[in-house]
């Protein structure tokens, strides 16, 4: 219960730039960790969602990230690793990413979110 909450809160940021893939209709993602009531079979077997077009985010971004793909065996997408650069020059183009005011706007974005996830954590346990 507790990765899927997880899920849900970290479904507004962004699906990793590594993910290539598509879905192929498995369905296992929709039986984390219980069949979702709006899981149907087709006559061909395949699975699908009776409410793709309106479905939430974290369904539409599943897997967001490598590390949250739990269905890794059965599901159409992947992760590939990236090769290491340096991040120098992005620093360089990027003057404010060392600014004072990035570094304010971080903390304060954090400190935000540990409140949130505090209060969520009273809530599950």
């Amino acid at each position: 219960m507790k990765a899927k909450a997880k899920r849900t809160l970290t479904s507004v940021l962004p699906v990793a730039k590594t993910r290539t893939g598509q879905c192929i209709g498995c369905g296992a993602c929709c039986k984390l960790p219980n069949p979702c009531f709006f899981l149907k079979t087709g006559e061909d077997g395949r699975s699908f969602c009776a409410i793709y077009t309106v479905r939430p985010l974290n369904c539409r971004k599943y897997p967001r990230t490598e590390s949250e793909c739990l269905t890794s065996d059965t599901c159409g997408f992947r992760f590939e690793q990236l090769p290491e650069t340096n991040h120098l020059p992005v620093l360089r183009r990027l003057p404010f990413l060392t600014s004072g005011m990035f570094h304010l706007f971080t903390l304060a974005s954090w400190l935000h979110m540990s409140t949130i996830l505090r209060q969520l954590k009273k809530l599950l346990d």
